[in-house]
């Protein structure tokens, strides 16, 4: 699809957007892989007058990131370990990078949301979600530092996000593997007491 292709698709919906107090997201996929096509659609939107986010991994060169932040308002990225290792493992994929980028992205003035999507027997227990929430707190201090030399404070707020199974059946129609079949997604109880470890690092943060 063009630029304008896509923008027929999303202006229609404007009424809807500007009712609701929500705009347009891009997401996945990776949508910093196809940074100039994400950049457009991000700067026609911010033309017309639409809010707009972009939901990231992280796992892409800082570069490709930061050729859509100046048409970005909102972004979202997920960080799912500290320990390389037990990321490694659970993604087969470094997470080096991924911190590194959010490092980078407390140093911007844009508001962000890291999440967690809390996944049984991969991050679901205290030790790990307040590793994740520190590793958090660091930022929103790094940039808090950063702005008593630049006048304000756009803020970074975390969200936890239970796993659930809603793409399994997407897994047998492509011929794969679904290999989180035997996984049982995590209680509200549960949930709410891996809230509270976040909220006790002074997150703003929320579940869902």
């Amino acid at each position: 699809m063009t630029v304008g292709q896509v923008m027929d698709e999303v202006l229609p919906d404007a009424p809807f957007y500007e009712a609701s107090g929500g705009g347009v997201t891009l997401s996945g996929g990776e949508p910093a892989l196809t940074r100039d096509f994400a950049r457009e659609i991000l700067r026609e939107c911010r033309s017309k007058g639409l809010h707009t986010a972009v939901e990231t991994c992280g796992e892409v060169p800082w570069k490709s990131i930061e050729a859509i932040l100046p048409f970005t308002d909102l972004v979202m990225m997920d960080l799912k370990h500290i320990s390389g290792e037990k990321h490694q493992r659970a993604t087969g994929q470094s997470n080096e990078r991924i911190l590194e980028n959010a490092r980078q992205l407390a140093l911007t003035d844009k508001p962000l949301i890291f999440r967690t999507p809390v996944v049984p027997s991969v991050n679901d227990t205290d030790e790990e979600i307040g590793q994740i929430a520190s590793f958090v707190r660091g930022l929103i201090d790094v940039r808090t530092a950063a702005n008593k030399m630049n006048n304000g404070q756009s803020e970074i707020r975390y969200e936890l996000l239970a796993f659930h199974k809603l793409a399994a059946d997407k897994y047998p129609s492509l011929g794969l593997e679904y290999t989180a079949a035997a996984l049982i997604p995590p209680s509200k109880e549960k949930m709410a007491a891996l809230l509270e470890t976040a909220k006790r690092h002074g997150l703003d943060a929320w579940s869902r």
